[in-house]
């Protein structure tokens, strides 16, 4: 991770996880996710959410299962999920799985009583091996990947998820959409990514870096995603206004005044798009929920036979 993470900065783009990683990035991203996340965002989205959930469990019925939360966050998804869970005898195994040990510790802390497992993992690496399962007995697996689609991309998390997929599991996943892809559109979306609390997250991290509040000034904008119908990527780029210079492991990295720093990057697709590459990646779509608004969805899938 910390190749990763020097490699990363010397061409000025910040990973997706190091706006979560400290306690304090942690905390500033909880405030901008209870001001703005859809499930913190009405009772509609909320509905949606256990309208999943409870599909889930038909699929699911009685029969023992494994369950991963991958990027579970402060594990405030999971424990709803499991609060309707019809058999409690019938979960096996539950990994909790996120890059913050500060959320992480509240993840557990929810879901204490179902003794999970809990692993600060780098979810960008994207690693097999996070995933290695007994061959003996072979339970389904439910894997849960809420709020991961659009801030690591379709393009590396789809095809990692759909091959930890043994015939039988699920995934449950949710997605950022966009009713439209017009200029109009696009804005009422970037305003979710370009308001108070969303500017403080971002800026939190270079502050924790040695930039001064006054040394840069952030901007989000929108772009195309190449080869998807209709979808567009949230993009917030940071222009130095004053030098940067650190040091990792004898490796030195130079900011310099007028660079710009890629800080975070976040895609949102249509309906009709997102269904689009599931097929690609080789997921059957067992059902779908989408809020009357068109900007959140929830899918549980599987691998499509053949």
């Amino acid at each position: 991770m910390r190749q990763d993470w020097l490699e990363s900065h010397q061409r000025r783009v910040v990973p997706a996880h190091c706006l979560y990683e400290s306690t304090g990035q942690a905390q500033r991203w909880l405030a901008y996710a209870r001001a703005w996340a859809p499930i913190h965002r009405g009772r509609d989205y909320q509905q949606l959410y256990e309208r999943a959930y409870d599909l889930a469990w038909q699929t699911i019925g009685n029969a023992p299962f494994d369950y991963v939360g991958y990027g579970c966050g402060d594990g405030l998804k999971d424990a709803n999920f499991f609060g309707s869970m019809p058999s409690p005898g019938q979960l096996e195994t539950l990994r909790l799985m996120d890059i913050s040990a500060s959320l992480l510790i509240e993840a557990y802390q929810r879901l204490q009583s179902l003794k999970p497992e809990a692993w600060v993992v780098n979810l960008a690496s994207m690693s097999d091996g996070l995933f290695q399962r007994s061959e003996t007995p072979q339970r389904p697996l439910l894997l849960s990947c809420l709020g991961m689609l659009p801030t690591l991309g379709h393009r590396h998390l789809l095809p990692f998820l759909t091959g930890q997929l043994r015939p039988g599991d699920l995934l449950l996943l949710s997605a950022n959409l966009s009713p439209s892809s017009n200029p109009t559109g696009r804005q009422h979306i970037l305003t979710q990514y370009d308001n108070e609390p969303a500017m403080q997250w971002y800026a939190g991290y270079l502050i924790e870096l040695g930039l001064p509040r006054d040394g840069f000034s952030c901007r989000a904008t929108t772009q195309d995603l190449e080869g998807v119908e209709g979808g567009f990527r949230i993009q917030v780029m940071a222009h130095l206004k004053k030098e940067l210079s650190l040091s990792l492991s004898g490796a030195r990295i130079n900011w310099a005044v007028d660079d710009s720093v890629d800080l975070f990057r976040s895609e949102r697709w249509t309906s009709n798009g997102l269904r689009i590459l599931f097929q690609t990646h080789g997921l059957q779509c067992l059902e779908a929920l989408e809020s009357e608004d068109q900007e959140e969805g929830l899918y549980l899938l599987q691998v499509a036979d053949g």
